[in-house]
C-alpha cells in the first residue's frame, strides 16, 4: 500500500486538499536579482483538488513567488495579480495557505526534490551562478518560522508566461 501525504484547508468555495506529488508541486522559474527586482525568485505552481459541497471537485493550480535575499536576510511571499495560491481568500484562509506552505509544503518529497534537481542543474550548466545555487541548498532547510513570518506581497510585474 501507498499512502500519500496530503493537507486540506477549509474556504469559502469548499475544502482544497493539497498532495505531496511532483505533479501538483512544480517550480515553473527561477530569477536572479536584477535592478528592479532585487531578489531570488522562485516561482511555484501548485495543484489542489477544491471538494465542493455538493461532492463535486475541480482540479485547480495557482501560482506564488518566494523571493529572497542571497543571505536570507529577507523573504517574502509574493502573489501574482492572477491565478494566486492566496487570492480571493479571507484574511484567515490566506493565514492557513501560509501555515500549509511554512508546516506542510516545504517538508514534501515533491519540494525536496525539485529543489534538489534544479540544484544538480545549476551546478551542472556551464553557466555558473553560485548565488542561485546557494539561495536553492538554503530553501531545502528554510525554517517553516521564516514562512510563517514572512509578508505577503503584491507581485510588481506580471508573471512571466
Amino acid at each position: 500500500m501507498n499512502t500519500v501525504d496530503a493537507k486540506i484547508i477549509k474556504t469559502q468555495y469548499g475544502s482544497e486538499l493539497y498532495v505531496d506529488d511532483a505533479e501538483h508541486i512544480n517550480f515553473k522559474s527561477l530569477h536572479a536579482p536584477e535592478a528592479n527586482q532585487p531578489f531570488y525568485r522562485i516561482e511555484f505552481k501548485i495543484g489542489y483538488f477544491l471538494l465542493k459541497e455538493h461532492r463535486s471537485y475541480e482540479y485547480e493550480q495557482n501560482y506564488f513567488w518566494l523571493a529572497v535575499t542571497e543571505d536570507f536576510s529577507k523573504l517574502v511571499i509574493q502573489e501574482p495579480d492572477m491565478e494566486s495560491l492566496f487570492g480571493a481568500k479571507s484574511e484567515e484562509e490566506r493565514k492557513a495557505t501560509k501555515e500549509l506552505l511554512s508546516q506542510w509544503l516545504i517538508h514534501t518529497e515533491a519540494y525536496k526534490n525539485q529543489l534538489n534537481q534544479h540544484i544538480n542543474d545549476c551546478k551542472k550548466s556551464n553557466e555558473t551562478n553560485k548565488g542561485l545555487t546557494t539561495v536553492l541548498e538554503k530553501l531545502l532547510n528554510v525554517p517553516a518560522a521564516d514562512i510563517e513570518q514572512a509578508p505577503i506581497e503584491k507581485l510588481a510585474a506580471p508573471r512571466a508566461v
